[in-house]
């Protein structure tokens, strides 16, 4: 299986919407189908405004910034390869998927054994679907706000109050709610009360994009 760039980049765009963490007492609070429906939701839900010259005015980001984001996340994905080296996914001109292992073709035309890391032994990979995203957004709390005024985490830290209190009052036991479901009630319920958290909310994201370190991983089936 030969799998261009842009083939490789929309799997794994699906697969990082989908990287849903609902722990509301963890570090890797992450639930990625609540962002991209409350994302997509602001957009729905305020439009554009204009100012005096008719300008358009985006009063807050929407769902076109967060499919930005994903894509900025996926290209980024770190690849280390045979021989030494590490290049981002971006870099790369395909992946070919074959007896088990990755061979990775860069625009020089070099090919390269995929590795589990810079030091490890060759990824094991049948198909497509033994791909993903291991993103770590605890690192983010590493290092200071990219706002040397804001706090780091402050949307996610907030969403995961809202979602707490929601939880407890519906009685949704987050361990075993389809997340998907979950956004869709929350939502429905309080999405206009959770408008204000997107400034904050994208601050952060921002700060993942920094500082998150998406790796490519494999996904045992």
């Amino acid at each position: 299986m030969v799998l261009d760039y842009e083939a490789i980049e929309e799997h794994l765009g699906n697969v990082l919407r989908h990287s849903d963490n609902l722990d509301v007492h963890s570090d890797g609070f992450f639930p990625v189908s609540l962002l991209d429906a409350l994302f997509h939701y602001s957009e729905e839900a305020c439009g554009h405004d204009r100012d005096a010259t008719n300008r358009v005015v985006h009063n807050n980001f929407h769902g076109h910034d967060f499919d930005r984001w994903i894509d900025n996340m996926v290209a980024k994905v770190r690849l280390p390869l045979d021989g030494g080296g590490v290049v981002s996914l971006v870099e790369i001109d395909s992946f070919t998927i074959a007896e088990g292992r990755v061979i990775v073709t860069l625009p020089n035309e070099k090919e390269h054994l995929l590795l589990e890391s810079p030091d490890g032994a060759p990824m094991v990979v049948n198909r497509l679907e033994d791909l993903s995203i291991a993103l770590d957004i605890a690192v983010m709390f590493e290092h200071p706000a990219v706002d040397d005024d804001a706090d780091p985490y402050e949307g996610f830290g907030a969403l995961a109050r809202i979602v707490r209190v929601v939880s407890e009052k519906t009685g949704m036991d987050l361990a075993q709610v389809n997340a998907h479901d979950f956004s869709e009630k929350l939502l429905k319920h309080f999405g206009q009360e959770m408008l204000p958290l997107i400034p904050s909310l994208w601050n952060d994201m921002e700060h993942i994009y920094h500082f998150g370190r998406p790796r490519l991983a494999t996904i045992c089936h």
